[in-house]
């Protein structure tokens, strides 16, 4: 099985090549969230590096979020159009999980934490034995809510995701003592990983339901809100 994913969340853009679960290339652009200009090469690139064609393809795989709005959007939509041009299925991979397979050699609790705006972090918890299995949904708030989630978590306990060293910074001044897991952040790698586990166990969906996951309203939409 090839696998195909993508992860335009963050500034840094990325896409992967997973062949029965063994990543077999990858490529990654900091683009500054240029994403719409500099993902579709990169993709084209990794394909030609490893002498494979698109129609080659059993699975999409996309970081849906949450994260950068315009990043989420760039990224779904890319696979969304692979998908439904090669009749393929897709995989929906959230960014917070995508923090985690990205950690998955720290065994123990495992926080994602991912910088939203406002001072909040979109963020969840997964427990690592061996196999990542989710602790909570994604969420999305101040680092005083995690903190106190934080204290009530037993054994290892690692800070993961694009945020996790601001996030450590407020654990540490909080008296807590968790374990950072030094460049561990979402990435095309990673959610090719997940996908592939998706894959196995029949979680796949097709282009037409694969929508990005935002958590919270646009800049946009509260200002609407605000207006009313």
């Amino acid at each position: 099985m090839l696998i195909l994913a993508l992860d335009t969340t963050s500034r840094v853009a990325s896409a992967a090549l997973c062949r029965d679960g063994e990543i077999i290339g990858y490529g990654e652009k900091d683009s500054q969230m240029n994403h719409s200009r500099t993902i579709l090469p990169v993709v084209q690139h990794l394909l030609e590096q490893n002498g494979l064609a698109l129609s080659e393809v059993d699975v999409f795989a996309a970081t849906v979020g949450p994260g950068s709005f315009t990043g989420v959007r760039i990224g779904v939509a890319a696979i969304k159009g692979y998908a439904m041009a090669l009749n393929k299925p897709c995989a929906a991979v959230s960014t917070l999980e995508s923090a985690a397979w990205a950690a998955k050699d720290k065994k123990g609790i495992l926080c994602v934490g991912v910088q939203a705006r406002q001072d909040e972090f979109f963020y969840a918890f997964f427990e690592n034995d061996g196999e990542i299995r989710r602790k909570s949904a994604d969420q999305v708030g101040k680092a005083q809510e995690i903190l106190s989630q934080m204290e009530e978590c037993t054994g290892p306990l690692w800070i993961t995701g694009d945020g996790g060293g601001l996030l450590m910074e407020y654990a540490e001044k909080a008296g807590l003592s968790p374990l950072l897991a030094e460049g561990c952040r979402q990435n095309a790698a990673a959610t090719a990983l997940r996908a592939f586990q998706m894959a196995e166990r029949g979680e796949l969906t097709d282009c037409h339901h694969l929508t990005p996951s935002y958590l919270r309203l646009s800049q946009a939409e509260r200002m609407k809100m605000q207006n009313k």
